[in-house]
């Protein structure tokens, strides 16, 4: 069977990434030739948003003289070592995806589309390409829809615009097969179609990175270090700088950023998304604020912690609590003392992980 992907393999960003290689890796073993489509801007759809899209500017690092050019303060020497970095890490995911994805071989007609994982039916998110209703089963080059673990993220139903939820029920009759990631999607879907909703975990859980970890080779590493796992400069403030410095000092660990660089940090580290798994695996502890951290440091870490974000709190509750890691959360960085004595408990998770790998190949199979 020739199969799409339709996800965000175009965002650069380790979890979009690795999300996109475990479910293409996972289908193609199903005996399936799989390639990615990339995600369409449609006006028709855009348009209905008005002028609605949910910010969160409280999460990100405000640019100096009108945002034309990156604050001047202590860290401007750092800030411009990191814009160099942020290139080559950029090269470096491009070349992922033609190694990994082989993101430029595109085909006219599929048998199957499989739109997910991530936050694909996020339509009310600050991205390029807003509403569209390719995302929610408008995929004209398939014979057949269905999804994965897809996530609306921060999206609620009671949100949408009018038009917007009539234009998502009318296309989500396209949709054979429903699979959602979270409890705050599955009542999203609920409430815009009749159809039976399955729960799935996100591709990166489900799929064995053991040999690709195995094999990547680390960069140049401190001896001992702390991993810093978050966007784009989102750990900003004094406070959550201070401590995380604070406790880092206390215990003689490097903090490091990988993925996306945080300006206070002189140590960010160029990275494939394979090598992110093991310096995660490699780590003395791992403070992270997103998803797909937390999933990596689940996975790999022995000792971390998760800080939820008011954008992310929906998806990243439901994901500690379905995989048993809610003692790994906290509040603010207070906390991070109290996280540095707890051990993963990766018995319990590797028994729940093996349990959701079979209904994941059995929805699978089921469906396509």
């Amino acid at each position: 069977m020739k199969v799409c992907i339709l996800s965000m393999q175009q965002i650069d960003n380790i979890g979009s990434l690795l999300q996109s290689y475990a479910l293409k890796t996972t289908i193609a073993k199903l005996g399936n030739e799989v390639e990615f489509i990339d995600i369409k801007k449609r006006d028709e759809d855009y348009r209905l948003l008005g002028n609605y899209k949910q910010e969160y500017h409280e999460e990100r690092e405000k640019d100096g003289l009108l945002g034309k050019i990156s604050k001047i303060d202590r860290y401007t020497v750092n800030r411009l070592k990191i814009k160099r970095k942020s290139v080559e890490q950029g090269l470096v995911f491009d070349e992922f995806r033609k190694e990994y994805l082989n993101i430029d071989k595109k085909s006219r007609h599929y048998d199957l589309c499989v739109i997910g994982s991530d936050e694909v039916f996020n339509c009310l998110n600050s991205g390029a390409w807003g509403f569209t209703s390719q995302l929610f089963g408008n995929v004209a080059e398939a014979n057949k829809v269905i999804t994965y673990a897809a996530s609306c993220g921060s999206t609620k139903y009671e949100e949408l615009p009018e038009k917007v939820a009539e234009k998502i029920r009318k296309t989500f009759e396209n949709v054979s097969a429903f699979s959602v990631r979270d409890e705050n999607t599955h009542k999203f879907v609920g409430k815009l179609t009749d159809k039976s909703i399955n729960d799935n975990l996100d591709p990166v859980l489900i799929y064995n990175f053991d040999y690709e970890v195995e094999q990547a080779a680390l960069p140049k590493m401190p001896k001992h270090y702390c991993v810093v796992y978050s966007y784009y400069n989102r750990i900003h403030t004094a406070e959550e700088i201070d401590a995380i410095k604070g406790f880092c000092k206390k215990y003689q660990l490097t903090p490091i950023a990988i993925g996306a660089p945080q300006f206070w940090i002189k140590d960010y580290i160029v990275c494939s998304p394979f090598q992110c798994l093991k310096i995660f695996k490699k780590s003395d502890f791992v403070i992270t604020d997103t998803f797909h951290g937390t999933i990596f440091a689940s996975k790999y870490a022995d000792k971390f912690a998760v800080l939820a974000r008011a954008s992310n709190k929906n998806k990243l509750l439901d994901l500690v609590g379905k995989i048993e890691m809610k003692e790994h959360m906290m509040s603010n960085l207070s906390e991070l003392e109290e996280k540095y004595n707890l051990l993963n408990n990766k018995e319990k998770f590797d028994s729940i992980i093996k349990e959701e790998t079979q209904r994941t190949v059995q929805y699978l199979k089921n469906n396509m």
